[in-house]
């Protein structure tokens, strides 16, 4: 409790005055001296003094019954000795702050009679509905800060086609015969007609009007805005250009809103030439905030996609430098252009942008910048879910700014990819409270899971192996995939994530781990089954979910564990599963791997069957295309719970058998698992296998070298060369082929030379590190030159890689082998570390050998 009892001021008073009084009376009685009060007296007495004093009121002049004056000077003296004697109780100090708290006390009693004599409000079933609707009312959708300002295109359209029917009416007569085309150039004619006609007039009357005096317009603003905005949606910038020119000469104002859709056009079409000579010839002077958005818009639209947007970053700080900032949405597009680059300087510049924008521009950004921020987070090279769920706190408890659902999805995701299973508890927690936080009267959510909530939480379930989840969302979404206007479909990346995470499940029954007892004791020891559940294998559950797929039946529970796995994994037969006639799935996940391998068929099955061309709404997997990358998750599945003699077979006609090419992930998974393979027996199989898979990937390597644009190479990197490599040397390793490894090695290290990495990239002045306060470049950085990730470094080998040919050649006893190797293994050391080195002392602008053939693209 508190040190200090706080007492309400009425009853502090009235204790106040009590202990006064009574500390007045026993000093009066018993004291033989005058009473004098002490000073905290004197000083309470003055206060109650000052706060009660009455004004007096003159007494009556009246005389007495014996004929005597009640005034006169005798009558008064003993008037006043008997007041002296005598204390009046209302003037006492006590009774005045009793009169206070009594005078408080019959107010509130007064308050109580008048408020129950009220007539209470009564509230019907419906009005009580109504205002508890208004309560909780659902919030407007929220737009994003880049389409703000967009309208309506369609209403637009049909304004200016009603805007430029009256026109035509106006200027051409009768102009119902002509199509849009043939419409406005129509109107475009006679209005250099008319305005010709207009300046010949001027000039032959030598009247040249003022500003002041000002002239009739030919056409009023919105039309001359509809009939340029008609040239533009024709793409006919110069007829656009040319109504500009006829408005100029007209003597009409210019209007700011017909230059942007102009300089909108070029922008949109990259035209980075047209756009600088709209800006410096037409508009002139100092552009608005929207042209300078839509000039530095056209400098990222003209480059290829997946580009370093150089050109555009040098105009964003041009403007800085000038004291013309951008708008945020320019920098929101900027970044998202940088996000979007294939190398690790554009998500490091992205952030260094963001942090420059804050100290030079815009201290708080918008809702969408936040989100795209959040979703840089999620790269999966370099997940960081505590930036993401600082950024969010940042954004929705520090700024006050209200979520959205795509930012809910960037925070879900970059907790998603961590890996760790209390961040990807985090995702669920943040999906949760996206659907449960915002609520209307009905219970309705202000938001609805969308597709990249659900492939978050699918990122998630499958790193942690999740099974249950996954298995619950793919059901979730099925049902929401079949409703309509729906916005989530069942994918081929959806699939990808399903299979992943049937391949990282870990099944709960191992074989090795059971008891097995004598079967009469088991059979004993069972209770006799019932008859309803012989006929059908299985009892109905009370309450069990209905199957949202009618042609998938889910059944209580599957066959007995130990029944499985006594079955043999040769039912996996190469080549496209079949589906069977009913498949089933229980509703707890599989729990042996023959179970998990049963499941991955069944679904597998089901998209083989349905294809991408059957766009029923009775199926759920017609999004579902066959690719790549879809195979290697199905493949994963049989390489993680099947013997390596049943995924192999399927590897080989498995592509083939669909039509669906491999990629070079396809022969990395491929190589990888026969490098992995768990019996010693499995061996010789797999290196049978690794050659035909090797002999496949260097023709896909060489063409990447070669600089070839087929579809395999383009999805070779420098990391994948290694990781290739590395598979296949060890591989050699384990099968005893000692020699043949280390001839491997000397052949990378002839296609790959140590001396490769010594080659440095140029740094670009926009990277300089040094430390300004006025530039054009980034002022603040989140990023160091350290932490900006190298993606030219060509492939290479290290110790790790070679660690088991290592110990084989000193089992071998190899000296010659092991010095080749321990200098092979120290070059590329030795390089990396230099060229590290290198990278940290670049000069913004220096000239440096770009690797080209044998290093990453």
């Amino acid at each position: 409790m508190s040190a200090t009892i706080r007492l309400p001021p009425a009853l502090l008073d009235l204790t106040l005055v009590r202990a006064s009084a009574r500390l007045h009376f026993l000093s009066s009685t018993h004291a033989k001296g005058p009473h004098v009060p002490s000073a905290p007296s004197r000083r309470w007495y003055a206060h109650q003094s000052v706060a009660f004093a009455r004004l007096p009121t003159p007494p009556a002049y009246t005389f007495s019954d014996g004929g005597e004056s009640d005034q006169s000077f005798y009558n008064g003296r003993q008037r006043r000795s008997k007041e002296e004697a005598v204390v009046r109780a209302e003037d006492t100090p006590m009774a005045r702050p009793m009169s206070e708290l009594a005078r408080r006390v019959q107010a509130l009693e007064v308050a109580a009679e008048e408020e129950s004599a009220l007539d209470p409000p009564t509230y019907s079933e419906s009005d009580l509905l109504t205002i508890y609707e208004d309560l909780l009312a659902l919030p407007p959708e929220n737009v994003s800060v880049i389409n703000a300002d967009a309208i309506d295109e369609e209403a637009q359209e049909q304004e200016d086609i009603s805007l430029l029917n009256g026109v035509a009416h106006r200027l051409l007569g009768d102009a119902d015969a002509l199509d849009a085309a043939s419409q406005y150039h129509a109107v475009m004619t006679r209005l250099q007609k008319i305005v010709a006609a207009l300046h010949t007039v001027r000039l032959s009357a030598g009247f040249i009007p003022t500003e002041d005096q000002g002239e009739a317009s030919i056409l009023t603003n919105k039309e001359w805005s509809s009939l340029v905005r008609a040239c533009v949606r024709a793409e006919d910038s110069s007829a656009a250009e040319i109504v500009l020119d006829l408005m100029k000469r007209s003597g009409t104002p210019a209007v700011e809103e017909c230059f942007d859709d102009i300089l909108a056009f070029y922008a949109r079409r990259g035209d980075v030439a047209d756009t600088e000579r709209f800006l410096h010839t037409v508009i002139g002077g100092t552009p608005t905030e929207r042209q300078r958005d839509l000039h530095i818009k056209a400098h990222i639209k003209s480059l290829p996609p997946h580009t370093f947007p150089t050109t555009a970053l040098e105009h964003l700080h041009a403007y800085e430098v000038r004291e013309l900032a951008a708008p945020q949405r320019t920098y929101t597009r900027t970044i998202a252009a940088l996000l979007s680059t294939r190398s690790g300087v554009g998500p490091a510049h992205a952030w260094d942008l963001f942090a420059h924008m804050r100290y030079a521009a815009h201290p708080v950004p918008d809702a969408a910048l936040y989100t795209l921020m959040i979703s840089a987070c999620a790269d999966p090279r370099d997940p960081q879910p505590e930036r993401a769920l600082d950024l969010f706190a940042e954004m929705t408890l520090d700024q006050g700014i209200a979520p959205t659902v795509e930012t809910y999805a960037a925070a879900a995701l970059a907790c998603g990819r961590s890996g760790q299973r209390r961040y990807v508890n985090e995702a669920y927690r943040l999906a949760k409270e996206m659907l449960d936080a915002n609520r209307d009267a009905y219970g309705r959510s202000a938001f609805r899971p969308n597709m990249r909530l659900f492939n978050a939480l699918l990122e998630g379930a499958k790193r942690v192996g999740d099974l249950a989840r996954v298995r619950w969302l793919l059901a979730e979404m099925v049902k929401e995939s079949v409703q309509d206007g729906a916005d989530v479909e069942v994918n081929d990346s959806v699939m990808m994530h399903v299979f992943h995470t049937y391949a990282s499940y870990r099944p709960p029954f191992r074989r090795g781990a059971t008891v097995l007892l004598d079967k009469q004791a088991a059979d004993a020891s069972q209770p006799p089954a019932e008859p309803a559940q012989q006929a059908t294998g299985h009892g109905d559950e009370e309450g069990a979910p209905e199957a949202t797929d009618p042609d998938i039946q889910v059944t209580e529970a599957q066959s007995s564990p130990t029944s499985d796995t006594n079955a043999s994994h040769d039912d996996a037969h190469a080549g496209p599963p079949e589906e069977s006639s009913s498949p089933r799935f229980s509703h707890l996940p599989p729990q042996t791997p023959v179970d998990v391998i049963r499941e991955a068929k069944a679904l597998f099955a089901r998209i083989h069957r349905t294809g991408p061309h059957d766009h029923s709404a009775a199926r759920p997997f017609r999004n579902v295309q066959l690719t790549p990358h879809l195979l290697n998750a199905y493949l994963a599945v049989y390489s993680s719970h099947t013997p390596f003699h049943v995924w192999g077979a399927l590897y080989r006609t498995l592509s083939a058998e669909l039509s669906v090419p491999r990629d070079a992930y396809s022969y990395v998974y491929a190589l990888e698992s026969c490098a992995t393979v768990r019996e010693r027996t499995d061996r010789a199989d797999a290196l049978v296998l690794a050659d035909e898979v090797w002999a496949e990937w260097e023709r896909v390597e060489r063409a990447w070298r070669a600089g070839a644009d087929s579809a395999a190479a383009r999805t070779v990197n420098a990391r994948l060369v290694e990781r290739a490599h590395a598979a296949m040397i060890r591989l050699l390793c384990l099968t005893q082929h000692v020699q043949r490894a280390l001839a491997h090695v000397r052949a990378f290290a002839d296609a790959y030379p140590p001396g490769l990495l010594k080659a440095v990239p140029p740094k670009a002045a926009l990277r300089s590190s040094r430390t300004v306060l006025h530039g054009a470049r980034p002022l603040v950085r989140l990023t160091s030159a350290v932490g900006v990730p190298d993606d030219a470094v060509p492939p290479l080998l290290t110790f790790a890689d070679v660690r088991l040919l290592h110990q084989c050649l000193v089992a071998a006893g190899d000296r010659a082998g092991l010095r080749y190797l321990g200098w092979v293994c120290k070059a590329y050391e030795g390089s990396l570390r230099r060229r590290r080195e290198a990278v940290l002392r670049a000069v913004p602008g220096a000239d440096g050998d770009v690797p080209q053939a044998g290093g990453a693209r």
